[in-house]
């Protein structure tokens, strides 16, 4: 059995997390074949496809990487790693309420935002 028939048998929930857990940022609209082709890197994910709150995971990992030897010894997230895409393993509540939850940051975190991330993928 091949991997891709090992993913066909995964349901769109699954799918869609796995990129999500792999940082591909993708929306949930997409189809169970497109997830797959953008899992294994087949497609890319198409920017009008991508999740709007990507680019808040974007925005917060802007903003702690550039206030990184501040804030480092404060996290308690998959931030802590440093990685540029730990935000995407994150849920999308849990990324709302980090925004929420630095309201003081609001701002510098917005100016960080892009729909098109900096990071490669794989």
């Amino acid at each position: 059995m091949s991997f891709r028939e090992i993913l066909e048998r995964c349901n769109h929930t699954e799918l869609y997390q796995m990129c999500v857990d792999q940082g591909i940022p993708v929306s949930a609209a997409l189809t169970q074949e497109q997830l797959i082709e953008c899992y294994l890197g087949e497609m890319d994910v198409p920017p009008n496809e991508r999740h709007d709150v990507d680019t808040w995971r974007i925005g917060i990992m802007g903003f702690l990487l550039d206030h990184w030897e501040v804030v480092k010894a404060q996290l308690e997230c998959p931030a802590k790693s440093g990685d540029p895409k730990a935000c995407f393993g994150c849920t999308d509540a849990m990324v709302l309420s980090c925004v929420l939850d630095n309201e003081p940051n609001e701002e510098l975190i917005q100016l960080k935002r892009r729909r098109e991330p900096w990071i490669q993928r794989r």
